[in-house]
């Protein structure tokens, strides 16, 4: 069986809306079939929910590049952009601990 397809696409709405459009579609014995309306049914909050849909990690690398194209990024504290603030962090804590050694060891070298 063929792969399910995800693919993203920004649309421009006329008075400056923005909105990202999600398609979802696969080829098999000879025909094209895509996904319509996802609908949602009432449950009991207790009960476990079961996903909508499955993706593997390349359809959803693939995914993700799309939603890149169309200007999303990973909100601040994950992603790359979380792991630079961590970095940085930890850097400035690594310069305060050594400028602050070094200052008190030149203090008593005095």
């Amino acid at each position: 069986m063929e792969e399910l397809k995800i693919r993203a696409s920004k649309v421009h709405i006329s008075l400056g809306m923005n909105k990202i459009q999600l398609f979802a579609y696969q080829q098999r014995n000879g025909g094209f079939y895509s996904a319509q309306k996802l609908e949602l049914i009432q449950q009991e909050p207790n009960n476990c929910l079961s996903p909508f849909l499955t993706i593997n990690s390349q359809e959803a690398q693939i995914l993700i590049d799309d939603l890149w194209d169309c200007g999303l990024r990973p909100s601040e504290g994950s992603g790359s952009t979380g792991s630079f603030a961590a970095q940085q962090r930890h850097l400035d804590d690594m310069r305060r601990l050594v400028f602050k050694d070094f200052s008190d060891s030149q203090m008593r070298l005095k």
